[in-house]
């Protein structure tokens, strides 16, 4: 998965060869093809084990949360780590990556799926809230905004749209998770 990560940061996003995967990896063709069906097998691998890795670390963010903290001070360090994690890759490969992994997937709603683990964190966030600024939702509906979110992470606007990846992009996505995560009568208050 490393290999292919480099391969398709090199190649600019366009699909390596299996040869090319096993040269840079040190494995043989046929090592790769017992663990994996196709290329876009190893996509699809890589790009959930990097979700799930970025998961992990909002997870992390969400349960040290202090309950004295409000529910901006939260999205900000989400929307902090959500970019740094995915800074290293250039966008345009992250795009292609996501693209590839899905249409590639024998499961592609695994990639959907990830951000519901972050439903019982924020649940509990919003229990332990003593700043009366986190919104209480039910699981269902922030199911919802949280695969919202997250598609606006990899589709902002348009998939083409030259702002992906930016700092702009950036804003926009903490502004509508503060804006999601906030109780509606604070929600725009002090979002930069």
């Amino acid at each position: 998965m490393d290999a292919a990560a480099e391969l398709l940061n090199e190649k600019m996003g366009t699909v390596p060869h299996a040869r090319e995967i096993a040269a840079k990896s040190g494995y043989s063709v046929g090592t790769i093809y017992n663990y994996f069906t196709s290329v876009g097998d190893v996509v699809s691998t890589l790009v959930l084990k990097r979700q799930t890795d970025t998961v992990k670390k909002i997870e992390a963010i969400i349960l040290a949360h202090p309950a004295d903290q409000t529910a901006e001070a939260m999205c900000v360090k989400i929307v902090d780590e959500l970019f740094s994690s995915y800074s290293a890759v250039k966008p345009v490969v992250l795009r292609f990556s996501y693209n590839l992994a899905v249409s590639q997937s024998a499961k592609p709603d695994q990639h959907e799926r990830v951000v519901d683990r972050l439903v019982q964190p924020l649940q509990a966030a919003a229990a332990r809230d003593k700043t009366g600024t986190m919104r209480s939702f039910d699981d269902q509906e922030l199911t919802l905004y949280l695969r919202g979110i997250a598609y606006l992470c990899r589709y902002p606007l348009l998939e083409s749209n030259t702002i992906y990846g930016t700092p702009e992009h950036q804003r926009i996505i903490l502004n509508v998770m503060v804006r999601v995560m906030s109780q509606p009568a604070i929600s725009g208050a002090g979002v930069r």
